[in-house]
């Protein structure tokens, strides 16, 4: 549990709890860790613990005393808007497991008080799943919190869900269907005049295009979503950086990404967005590797695949195996950069990721002379992209492995 998300549940709870509150927890605090590290000074331990597993200790001890105290102070509607404020802090920081295990007990105590508390709850449900590409159970919260939505006439709500239901479906690779969802809810985002959500759709219609090769759309769609925003929305901002990035990584003109990804970092500067910062470093990493750069790619593959790691992002897991595949084939470790494409093959479910995969593999084989496996998994990456509609992405594998296709 990293710092910067105890101290923001801190400075949460304090506005509701007063400063007292504050002063009387560090007192706490500092009693409690002096007893505890006496005694791990004088007592020999059952199980050996780290010094990094007895800070995990100390600060989960943290959390669990702020959210107890913080009940004290607090009438039961002002703790329970505490709890999901802080749920929404947990996403932020990348600890699912916290968010989950505060909104499911929000789940019960809500019940149907508030249904528009409830279905908030059940969004924010469905996006940890989502996150930890648990498909299935994210798109049963997103279908309940949908219906509580169309049930008080929300709309903004309905359309928030429309969306996120699109990003889901083209995380399961259908890309036509999450393509129509997301020109739907811009169409009704632009109808109420809801900038954040026309925003949201145009950015996630610009990742379709980018999947399919279309860079110049996706470009565009981007644009259209900076202009939508107008950077009001952080985190919306730095995802669009990113995909920005992202898109002239793909045009092989990095340093305009690079740039793009400066942006991006300084405002997760600004946000802390922990998981956000995993997203940045792979990208950051395959630009550095492809650029040469092997060990500051390395240095950034694994603080990204720490982050997924412990958040249990398996998909962005996936996407640090195929990093650490191309970084190792660089470096002429063909062994070794084989099992990391396939670890990262076997983890993908997604055809257009499993693609991207199988195009790094060819290129290794074809170092060790092997044209027989890179004719095979070429013509298996040619057929994922075909499937998803991805003809520049076919055309271009074409024209770069011509005599091998």
């Amino acid at each position: 549990m990293n710092k910067q998300f105890l101290f923001d549940i801190l400075e949460l709870a304090e506005r509701r709890c007063g400063s007292d509150f504050t002063r009387k927890l560090f007192q706490i605090r500092t009693e409690r860790e002096r007893i505890l590290n006496n005694v791990w000074k004088k007592e020999p331990l059952p199980e050996d613990l780290s010094t990094y597993q007895k800070e995990i200790i100390l600060r989960d001890i943290d959390f669990d005393t702020i959210i107890h105290h913080a009940a004290k102070c607090a009438g039961t509607d002002d703790y329970n808007k505490l709890l999901f404020d802080v749920a929404q802090l947990a996403i932020k920081h990348g600890e699912f497991s916290r968010g989950k295990e505060l909104l499911l007990v929000l789940l019960k105590t809500v019940g149907r008080k508030s249904l528009a508390l409830l279905a908030d709850i059940l969004r924010k449900l469905g996006n940890i799943e989502f996150y930890t590409n648990n498909y299935t159970t994210a798109y049963k919260y997103f279908e309940k919190s949908l219906k509580l939505f169309t049930q008080i006439e929300d709309k903004a709500g309905i359309i928030s869900i429309k969306n996120v239901i699109g990003a889901l479906l083209v995380e399961e690779g259908k890309y036509y269907e999450g393509e129509i969802r997301f020109i739907q809810v811009r169409k009704m985002a632009t109808e109420l005049k809801l900038g954040e959500m026309v925003a949201k759709a145009n950015m996630n219609l610009g990742n379709i295009y980018i999947i399919r090769g279309i860079y110049t759309e996706a470009e565009s769609c981007y644009k259209k979503a900076l202009d939508a925003d107008s950077g009001q929305d952080k985190d919306l901002l730095t995802n669009l950086y990113m995909n920005f990035a992202i898109c002239y990584k793909f045009k092989a003109d990095y340093p305009i990404a690079l740039e793009y990804l400066e942006k991006a970092f300084n405002l997760i500067k600004e946000t802390n967005n922990r998981y956000q910062k995993g997203l940045l470093y792979l990208i950051k990493a395959e630009i550095e590797c492809i650029s040469g750069n092997l060990s500051t790619a390395t240095a950034l593959v694994t603080s990204a695949f720490a982050i997924f790691n412990e958040t249990g992002d398996r998909i962005s897991t996936a996407e640090a195996y195929k990093i650490l595949g191309m970084i190792n084939r660089e470096d002429k470790k063909h062994d070794i950069a084989l099992s990391y494409f396939e670890n990262s093959k076997r983890i993908y479910t997604n055809l257009f990721y499993i693609a991207e995969t199988l195009v790094e593999m060819a290129h290794l084989y074809l170092a060790i002379s092997d044209k027989v496996m890179a004719k095979k998994v070429l013509n298996q990456a040619v057929k994922n992209y075909e499937k998803i509609g991805a003809k520049p992405k076919v055309e271009k594998l074409r024209a770069a492995f011509g005599n091998v296709l």
